[in-house]
Parts: structure tokens; sequence; C-alpha cells
């Protein structure tokens, strides 16, 4: 559909890539196949129109490899029973999933969800700090939800964020969301945005997405993500060796409330960090309060 971004390619090591002329191929019973979206690990995202009712929806499209151990299946899985427990506006909506066999094996799973149309933060990074704490207000009050129902998100970032053309903001892929005190027992999570305990194998709670929140403002504010525990192409860091560069003096317009706010949600130890999100939305809202409103360009008002 001409015009639309696609926010669905996923910040991922592995990537797969599907070329849309592969619908035609993809047949999803009572749906028509529209458009391709994008590509995650082990994982493609569809345009679909259900048949009978001229709904669309996103189909996401995760299957099995040779040689695969069954760990994107399973995570596509526990994507959908996690989400299954919400009903928010600001987090996207699960519907169905469907098991595709193969000599009674599953090699396929569909995950039926709600199509969020717009653009993600990566895609197309707002620079404007007052709709910067506006979105951000949003997605904490979504992540805020989840904690109550006692689940963390894991892999907050940019990504995972799409603001629709008309302002409302929704967060996306809870493959590695899971209960409050979760301890994996594997590394999960987006190299410049990963808290370290979720490197060395803790317990995850509420101040591991606060870190991930706050490192996805960082990137959202300066276009720079923060150094972590976990850099891309090293080996793993000592925590006492980061030093985190204050995001007012990588952008001018980042008032020095809002960059203390970041710099104390990405704090090395979660002691150190916000205990609650819920405290962290409150201080984004009274930023607002002391953020000036943007002059027009041409220096009017209007009344």
């Amino acid at each position: 559909m001409a015009g639309l971004h696609h926010p669905y390619s996923l910040y991922a090591a592995e990537v797969i890539r599907e070329p849309m002329t592969r619908s035609a191929r993809l047949e999803v019973p009572g749906y028509q196949v529209v458009e391709y979206l994008g590509s995650g690990a082990r994982s493609t995202i569809w345009r679909i129109r259900e048949r009978d009712t001229g709904k669309y929806f996103a189909l996401k499209r995760v299957f099995k490899q040779p040689g695969d151990d069954g760990r994107f299946l399973e995570q596509a899985e526990n994507e959908f029973q996690v989400a299954g427990q919400f009903n928010h506006p600001g987090i996207r909506h699960y519907y169905k999933l469907r098991h595709i066999r193969k000599w009674l094996q599953v090699q396929e799973l569909h995950l039926y969800m709600e199509l969020c149309e717009g653009s993600s933060c990566q895609a197309k990074r707002p620079t404007d700090i007052a709709e910067v704490v506006r979105i951000f207000i949003e997605v904490g009050e979504a992540i805020a939800y989840m904690h109550s129902c006692g689940y963390v998100h894991a892999d907050m970032k940019p990504n995972n964020i799409i603001v629709a053309s008309d302002g409302s903001v929704k967060i996306i892929d809870f493959g590695q969301s899971c209960r409050v005190g979760t301890i994996k027992e594997r590394i999960q999570g987006t190299p410049d945005f990963i808290a370290p305990e979720q490197v060395r194998l803790k317990p995850l709670d509420h101040r591991t997405d606060i870190f991930n929140f706050g490192a996805t403002l960082y990137w959202v504010l300066t276009g720079k993500p923060i150094p972590t525990i976990l850099p891309k192409e090293e080996s793993i860091q000592r925590m006492d060796d980061i030093r985190v560069t204050s995001p007012d003096l990588l952008n001018e317009k980042v008032p020095p409330n809002l960059a203390k706010l970041v710099l104390d949600c990405v704090a090395m130890h979660p002691s150190q960090r916000p205990e609650r999100i819920k405290e962290v939305v409150l201080k984004l809202d009274l930023i607002t309060h002391s953020l000036k409103p943007s002059e027009p360009a041409d220096g009017s008002s209007d009344h």
C-alpha cells in the first residue's frame, strides 16, 4: 500500500528475508493475504484481510528451519500466551494462534494480531522533546499496566513502539515477556537496550523494564545508544567500567531534569533505579508542564 510505513522489521541479529512475491504461496484460510510488511528472527509479518468482514489484521508467521531447536516457535507461543493476558489501548491485541504441522510436527505458527498502522520510533525517530515525552508517558502507562498484571516486557526498544498518524501509541512484540521474577535460561534482549541483570541471568522485575525504557528514551532523545555490558561485537564488560554520557550533552534541547531521569533509569545496579515505572511516568508528566511550547516557524501564534 503506497505511503505505508513498515515498522515491523525487528532489530535482531538473525533476520530472515521473505520477498513480497511469496504472498501467493502463503495461504491463510478465510483471509486474503494483502501484502508483506517486514521480517524478524525466523518470522515475517503480513497484512491480511478477513474475507467475511473485510477487516484487516497483521499476521505474524513464525517458521522452523532445519537445524533449529524450536526456540523461535516457543517464543511465539509465549508471545501469544502473555499478550492474551492484556486488555489495554496501548498494547497490541492478539486474537488467535494457529499451528501448522507437517508429519505431526509443528513447523510453523501463525499469530493473528491487531494491525498497528504507523511508524516505529526506530524507523521515524521523533525529535520534538515535548512529543517524545508525550509518547513515553503513554509507553510508561502501558508498561505499568503489564506490571500490574504480573509481567515484564523485557525487550522494550524503539522498534517496539509504534506511533500512528493520529499520535496514538502501541507497544508490540511480547516474545521475551515473562512473569516478574523470572530467571531466563539464556541471554535474551537487544544489545543497545539490554539491562545488566538480563545478561547476568538474574531475576527480571519492574526495574528491568525501567532500564530498557530509559535506554530506549536515551536513543530517541540523542540518536545514540547507551553503552551496555553486552556490546554487539565485544565481550561482556564490567558494570563499573561503563560511563553513560548525559543526554543533554548530546542534544542541547534535552532539559536537565529529563536528562537526570533518563540517567536514573539506566543505572547499572537495579537498586539505584526508580522502583516503579509509575514514578517515571509521574516525573515525565511534571517535565511536560515545564517544557516551553514550540514556536511556529514564522513567529506567529494561533489563538
